[in-house]
C-alpha cells in the first residue's frame, strides 16, 4: 500500500513539473558587427559604461541631476510602478499554493444550521425549538497545478515586475538627459543673450559715431536711422532671449522637481568638456545595456508565458479541498471529541473545456496575437536603438568640422568689422559697408553658439542612446567626485 502511494506520488510530482506553452527563446534581430560609419574597429569599450558623473563633470549639473533624481515626479511614479509590479508577482506566485481560512463562530435562533448545510430546518410543521450553535473550523482548497498554469503566470508576472525595473530605469536615464540637454540650452541662451547685449552697446556706439557725424554735417540721417534700427533689433533679440532663458529655467525646475525660479549656473558653453575618444562599444550590448530595449524583452517573456496560461486551460483542472473543525449547541463541551467534524473531496473540472471551448479558444488566440505584438514591438526597440546610436555618432562626428568653420567665420566677420569701422572713419568706405558686416556678424555668434551647444547636445544623445546613465550612487558625495579622478571606459 505504501508502495503504490509512494508511485501515486512521483507521478504528481511529475506532472506537476510539465508547463504546456512554448519556451521563451530571444527572437533574431538583424544586427551589424560595428556601427555606421565607425572607423576604428568595435570592441567591447564603451562610452555608456561611464557614470554619468563621470560624463558630465560640472558640478552644478551634478547636482542638479542629484536633485531631479530625489524629487522627479515621473520617476516616482516609476518606482511606486516597480513596488506595484512586486507585489503582482507575489500574488500570482501564490495561486499555486493550497488557500487556507479559518473560522469562530456562534449563532443563537431557530432551525439547525450543520457546516456546508444549504437546506435549514425552516417551513416544517413541527415548531422548532430555539437553540445556539458554537464552531470552530479550518478548510483549505487547493488546484492542482498540472499543465503549468500558474507556474507560467508568475512567469509572466516576475517577467512584468522586471519590466516595471527597466522601465524606472529608462525614466532615469531619459531624465539625467533632459536635465543635462536642458542645462546646455540654458547655457547657450545665456552665451546667446551675452552676444546680444554686447552687440548691442557696439551698436550703439557706431550709431553715436553716425550721430556724431550728422551733427558735424558729414553724415546723413539715413545713416543714424540704419544705426537706430541696428539697436532696435539687437535689444529685441536680447529681450527675447531672456525671455526664452525664464522658459528654460522654469522647464529645468519642473524637472527637479521644484516650483519655477532660478537656476545656478556652473561651466559656461565655452567651457564643456569634450571627450577625444568616445569608443561606442559593440552592437549586441545595446540589448542588455538599454532599458527599453531589455523592457520590451521582459514583456515579450511575459507574453509568452501567458500563451501557456492560456493554453492550460484546455485541459481539466483537478482541486483538492478539505474541511475540518468542531461544532456543538454548548459551548462547554465545544472542544470535546464528540463536537470534532471533518470533511476531504476532491474534484475535476473536465466540462469547461469542452462546453467554453469558442471562448478559451479566443482567450488562446488573443495570447497569441499580444505575443506577436511584443516581438514586433521588441524588435523595433532594437531597431530604434540602432537607429539613435548611429545618428548621435554622425552628429558628434560631423558637427566637428562645422563648429571650425563658424569659429573661423566668426573670426573672419570680427575683423571685417572692425576694417570696415576703420575705413568708414577715415572716409575710405560709406556706412553701408560697416551695416553689412555688423548685420552678418550678429547672426555668426548666435549660430556659432548654437553649433557648439549642438555639438554638446549630440554627445549627450549619444551616452543615452548607448544606454548609459541609468547608474545611481549610493549617496551624494558619490556623485561629485573630481575631474581628475574620472576613469575611462573598461
Amino acid at each position: 500500500m505504501r508502495g503504490r502511494a509512494t508511485r501515486v506520488a512521483a507521478g504528481l510530482a511529475l506532472l506537476a513539473g510539465c508547463a504546456v506553452g512554448p519556451d521563451y527563446q530571444r527572437p533574431q534581430v538583424k544586427m551589424t558587427q560595428a556601427f555606421r560609419d565607425q572607423v576604428k574597429p568595435a570592441d567591447a569599450r564603451s562610452f555608456a559604461d561611464l557614470p554619468w558623473w563621470a560624463v558630465f563633470q560640472d558640478e552644478t549639473l551634478q547636482g542638479l541631476i542629484v536633485e531631479a533624481l530625489k524629487n522627479n515626479y515621473d520617476l516616482r511614479i516609476a518606482i511606486a510602478r516597480v513596488e506595484q509590479a512586486r507585489a503582482q508577482a507575489g500574488i500570482t506566485a501564490a495561486q499555486a499554493y493550497p488557500a487556507l481560512a479559518t473560522t469562530l463562530g456562534g449563532a443563537y435562533g431557530r432551525g439547525n444550521f450543520l457546516p456546508q448545510q444549504t437546506t435549514p430546518s425552516f417551513g416544517t410543521l413541527t415548531p422548532q425549538p430555539r437553540a445556539a450553535q458554537f464552531n470552530a473550523f479550518a478548510s483549505f482548497s487547493w488546484e492542482l497545478d498540472l499543465w503549468g498554469k500558474f507556474r507560467r503566470g508568475t512567469e509572466a508576472a516576475i517577467a512584468q515586475f522586471l519590466a516595471s525595473e527597466d522601465g524606472r530605469r529608462g525614466v532615469i536615464v531619459t531624465l539625467i538627459a533632459q536635465v543635462a540637454t536642458s542645462y546646455v540650452v540654458l547655457c547657450q541662451l545665456d552665451a546667446q543673450l551675452e552676444i546680444a547685449k554686447a552687440t548691442t552697446d557696439n551698436y550703439r556706439k557706431t550709431l553715436e559715431l553716425y550721430t556724431a557725424r550728422l551733427v558735424g554735417g558729414t553724415g546723413s540721417r539715413l545713416e543714424v536711422a540704419t544705426g537706430q534700427a541696428q539697436v532696435n533689433d539687437a535689444q529685441a533679440t536680447a529681450l527675447d532671449l531672456q525671455r526664452q532663458v525664464t522658459d528654460q529655467e522654469n522647464q529645468l525646475s519642473y524637472l527637479l522637481g521644484r516650483p519655477p525660479g532660478p537656476i545656478p549656473r556652473g561651466r559656461t558653453l565655452t567651457q564643456f568638456n569634450f571627450p577625444p575618444d568616445i569608443p561606442p562599444g559593440l552592437p549586441s550590448s545595446l540589448l542588455e545595456r538599454r532599458p527599453d530595449v531589455h523592457q520590451a524583452e521582459e514583456q515579450l517573456v511575459a507574453a509568452n508565458a501567458l500563451i501557456g496560461v492560456a493554453k492550460a486551460n484546455f485541459f481539466p483542472s483537478f482541486s483538492l479541498t478539505g474541511i475540518a473543525g468542531l461544532a456543538t449547541p454548548d459551548l462547554t463541551h465545544l472542544f470535546n471529541g464528540s463536537s470534532f467534524l471533518w470533511s476531504a473531496g476532491g474534484g475535476v473540472n473536465w466540462l469547461a473545456p469542452i462546453l467554453q471551448g469558442a471562448q478559451l479558444r479566443g482567450q488562446y488566440d488573443a495570447a497569441w496575437a499580444s505575443w506577436q505584438q511584443a516581438e514586433a514591438s521588441y524588435e523595433q526597440s532594437v531597431l530604434n536603438a540602432f537607429q539613435e546610436v548611429a545618428t548621435s555618432l554622425n552628429d558628434t562626428a560631423a558637427l566637428k568640422p562645422v563648429l571650425d568653420e563658424r569659429e573661423a567665420q566668426v573670426k573672419s566677420l570680427t575683423e571685417a568689422v572692425e576694417l570696415a569701422i576703420d575705413r568708414y572713419q577715415g572716409g575710405i568706405s560709406s556706412y553701408l559697408e560697416v551695416t553689412t558686416n555688423q548685420n552678418s556678424l550678429f547672426p555668426a555668434q548666435l549660430n556659432l553658439a548654437t553649433v557648439r551647444a549642438n555639438r554638446y547636445l549630440a554627445l549627450i544623445s549619444l551616452y543615452r542612446a548607448l544606454g548609459g546613465g541609468w547608474q545611481v550612487p549610493k549617496d551624494e558625495t558619490a556623485a561629485q567626485p573630481a575631474a581628475s579622478e574620472a576613469s575611462a571606459p573598461k
